[in-house]
């Protein structure tokens, strides 16, 4: 996915501004180039044209300046025609071109042989060749002659007009190809990065313990430390698991003597501190349970895929053992392949916790089922109102305290789904009861 954030995205944009700036630097130059090329050969062609009328101008015995060429473009007979040429004496009216008209060159400053921009007929603009030449009438009499030899600009002008599209068409399409190579290099570049994002996920999703395969040099220590890393969390958790168990098991016998010291005081007439202490005895035992609990849970994401439907009929068999109500039917539709990202202890956990919470409320039947990467687990009972669905997720809180309980279940739930980053709904079941779903939290 690109985003704009997206390192793709990123190294698209830096090679589509360097191609275009290159391209833009490129075709402006080749541009520049072929309009040098193009002056070039227009002021040779206006050479051609000077020499072969020169070659035919001549002098008669009074003096007059004479042509009797006719070139061989056709544009010098057309009025307008887009080439010209003009002939200009001191003491004589100047011959023109047919294609001039009744127009006539203005005659330049400029030095001798320079190619220059002067004005034409119909508010042209034309590319001329001037030069200044001397013939004799006699030995002694020299006679000057300007001769100007001029091309349409506008037909200069079309000439790059028809390159720099065609130049333009052409750069576009090289710099969409180059584009599309850019894209595929990047995504193959960037094959790794999403090899290794693929391989974080698979360990998110408990499918993997570590990163494998082979990485590029540049990618190589980073999958080596996060394999150190993920190894030094599962030894950490590890460790902190086995410290909270040994300090469970630590203070259930103190606590115990205490529960015993209670009885024993009630007996000899102590009830109300004999109760003091049974109180203080079970908030230290809920304390407990709750930290022990929390200790068991992988700290963010699941470690493994652990099959659902043994567990569920594991804890299903368990509770119709200890129910009063022999008649409470239990269907259950968790397919046999069908698998929780959760370690099997905390699945164990989850789903004895939420059975154990609808057979308390269940008044006939009990419904599990497992569709769509959801776990939900449905009543008959009285279900709970919308506005304290929150209120009962709490540790300790029972709406109801006829029924026998600590108020840990679902408490110990809403942890163990916050730790494995679990989705937890509760709404009004079909059945008429309380309806509890997990299930995976959609990624943004």
């Amino acid at each position: 996915m690109i985003t704009a954030y997206s390192l793709r995205l990123r190294l698209l944009l830096g090679a589509s501004l360097a191609l275009g700036l290159t391209l833009m630097i490129a075709g402006f130059s080749l541009y520049l180039l072929f309009q040098r090329y193009v002056e070039q050969v227009a002021s040779q062609e206006l050479q051609n044209h000077f020499i072969q009328l020169a070659a035919n101008i001549s002098i008669d015995a009074q003096g007059k300046v004479q042509s009797g060429s006719v070139l061989s473009d056709p544009r010098f007979q057309k009025p307008y025609g887009g080439l010209y040429w003009q002939i200009n004496e001191e003491t004589m009216q100047s011959l023109r071109s047919r294609s001039l008209w009744d127009y006539s060159l203005a005659k330049s400053t400029l030095p001798d042989g320079t190619v220059h921009i002067i004005d034409g007929p119909e508010n042209s603009h034309l590319f001329a060749l001037e030069k200044h030449l001397i013939f004799k009438v006699t030995m002694d009499v020299p006679c000057p002659v300007d001769v100007t030899i001029a091309i349409d600009r506008a037909e200069i002008d079309h000439t790059l007009d028809d390159f720099g599209l065609e130049l333009a068409m052409g750069l576009a399409l090289l710099f969409a190809a180059l584009l599309a190579t850019s894209l595929i290099q990047t995504v193959i570049g960037l094959a790794p990065l999403e090899a290794l994002r693929r391989g974080v996920e698979s360990i998110m999703a408990g499918k993997a313990s570590k990163l494998d395969g082979k990485y590029p040099s540049e990618v190589e220590p980073l999958a080596q430390e996060l394999n150190t890393l993920i190894a030094a969390r599962e030894n950490e958790l590890t460790r902190a698991r086995f410290r909270a168990s040994n300090l469970a098991h630590g203070l259930k016998t103190p606590l115990t003597v205490m529960s015993a010291v209670a009885d024993q005081m009630a007996d000899t007439g102590n009830a109300k501190l004999a109760q003091e202490i049974r109180d203080g005895a079970e908030q230290m035992r809920s304390l407990v349970e709750r930290e022990l609990a929390r200790a068991r849970m992988a700290s963010g994401q699941a470690v493994q895929l652990t099959p659902l439907a043994p567990i569920v009929a594991r804890m299903v068999k368990a509770l119709k053992h200890t129910t009063d109500n022999e008649a409470l039917l239990w269907h259950s539709n968790v397919p046999s392949d069908a698998v929780f990202p959760m370690e099997a202890g905390d699945l164990l956990e989850l789903v004895g916790n939420l059975l154990d919470n609808a057979r308390k409320w269940a008044k006939s039947q009990i419904y599990v089922k497992f569709a769509d990467d959801t776990l939900t687990i449905e009543d008959d009972g009285p279900g709970v109102p919308e506005n304290q669905t929150e209120a009962i997720q709490k540790r300790g809180v029972r709406l109801d305290e006829k029924v026998a309980g600590s108020g840990l279940g679902l408490g110990i739930v809403r942890d163990l789904c916050d730790t494995y980053g679990l989705d937890l709904k509760l709404k009004r079941s079909n059945l008429g009861g309380l309806s509890v779903s997990v299930s995976r939290k959609i990624k943004p």
